[in-house]
């Protein structure tokens, strides 16, 4: 209480991803439909965004947000306001140069910023306490991709946690695993770094989720006969990074068919990110070209078809500890191949047949199973559902609220 009464957090939502970077949007998406949903005389969120284009997108699911487009020449300012000298400058001189971000932010009266994806504007404020989502630290766990090691994109991302994680009120990570990296990465407080994983509900509730067994028929769309695929499939819906290693899936698929004369045939969908001529390269090589298809980025009401009617999702990333599609194909029965690495096993433990990334072979034998629909496949569908429907999202609403509740109280000791 302040003056006998409530003091209402004015939190800035801010959205740093645009739909073309799939999981992340949905991800931020959700988590703002979240928020909206359990808005009260506590809490009053304000939306933002850096890309234009998602405005009409919020504005469909009824979400009004403000743009927070930043020129570079408003970024080079924020850089060079950082400066210990200039702080000291302009302290002595008792003038406050303010960056366009917080003059926008000023214009709210906002009093906590949530980043609700990784973002570099985490570091433009001066003015403000800030809440930071770290989904991983990848490239601290394989820094030979390319992605997160060429053109400075490994000094890029070690320049946004070593300054931004130490400053921020509260860091959210989605894993337990995640959390200890975290903290042991960049030497933070353990009481600082929260593991919250939002992402079995954001995969049961995602729109394409919430299409009824009527809407489902009625707007039934055959994937095979859409995209003339002779035989059963396995789909993979990841963007064409390097990390993503749809590689080890077309070696699979040589072995299955030379060694044990089984073809079966691979949808990828998703954008290229530099990658899609390294792997259709591999695919002529490997005699592969009849059986892969590339369909590219795909409408968020042909998902579930593409899941219900594949014989599995295939998914040997080796990035994570964290990944949506898993639990997508778990709230749509399909069967899931994962890989088998440090965390990834444990966000499908008892609900997917795990890969070895070493050896193309477990795939082949894997799949195998799922071919001879084994009575342990079953098990595992069953298992994926449970994990999907383990979170409500009241159970992470209730979460998000303690570490609101805990800022409120620090708040009144300077909030007039």
């Amino acid at each position: 209480m302040l003056n006998g009464r409530s003091l209402k957090l004015n939190i800035a939502v801010v959205l740093d991803q645009e739909i073309f970077h799939g999981g992340g949007f949905q991800y931020g998406l959700s988590i703002i439909l979240l928020l909206k949903k359990n808005e009260n005389e506590k809490y009053n969120f304000i939306f933002f965004t850096t890309f234009k284009k998602n405005i009409d997108i919020l504005k469909k699911n009824n979400i009004e947000a403000v743009s927070l487009g930043l020129s570079r020449a408003n970024k080079i300012f924020s850089y060079i306001k950082r400066n210990q000298s200039i702080y000291r400058m302009q302290k002595a001189l008792k003038i406050n140069l303010t960056n366009k971000f917080d003059r926008i932010l000023k214009k709210y009266n906002i009093d906590l910023i949530y980043f609700i994806t990784p973002s570099s504007f985490s570091l433009f404020t001066e003015q403000f306490n800030f809440i930071f989502t770290a989904w991983d630290s990848c490239h601290r766990d394989f820094p030979e991709f390319p992605e997160v090691n060429i053109y400075g994109e490994f000094e890029i991302r070690e320049n946004l946690y070593k300054n931004a994680l130490p400053k921020a009120t509260k860091v959210i990570t989605e894993s337990d695993l995640g959390r200890i990296n975290i903290i042991n990465r960049y030497n933070l407080d353990a009481d600082r770094v929260v593991s919250l994983s939002m992402l079995p509900w954001i995969a049961s509730n995602a729109n394409f989720m919430k299409v009824s067994d009527e809407e489902y028929k009625q707007n039934y769309v055959d994937i095979k006969k859409k995209y003339n695929i002779e035989g059963k499939y396995i789909f993979y819906p990841a963007q064409f990074w390097p990390h993503k290693n749809h590689i080890y899936i077309l070696e699979g698929l040589k072995i299955l068919k030379e060694k044990y004369n089984k073809k079966i045939y691979a949808v990828f969908s998703g954008s290229d990110k530099g990658n899609l001529g390294c792997i259709l390269k591999k695919t002529k090589e490997l005699g592969l070209e009849d059986q892969i298809y590339y369909i590219g980025f795909v409408d968020s009401q042909e998902m579930p078809y593409l899941y219900k009617q594949a014989l599995a999702l295939v998914m040997p990333t080796y990035f994570g500890p964290t990944n949506i599609p898993p639990l997508e194909a778990f709230k749509l029965g399909c069967p899931v191949l994962y890989s088998d690495l440090p965390g990834l096993r444990d966000q499908v433990k008892g609900a997917a047949l795990l890969l070895d990334l070493k050896d193309p072979e477990s795939l082949v034998k894997n799949l195998l199973k799922v071919i001879g629909n084994s009575a342990d496949i079953k098990t595992l569908i069953a298992n994926g559902y449970r994990i999907v429907e383990s979170w409500t999202d009241q159970d992470y609403w209730y979460k998000l609220k303690e570490i609101f509740d805990e800022y409120a109280v620090k708040l009144k000791c300077w909030k007039q």
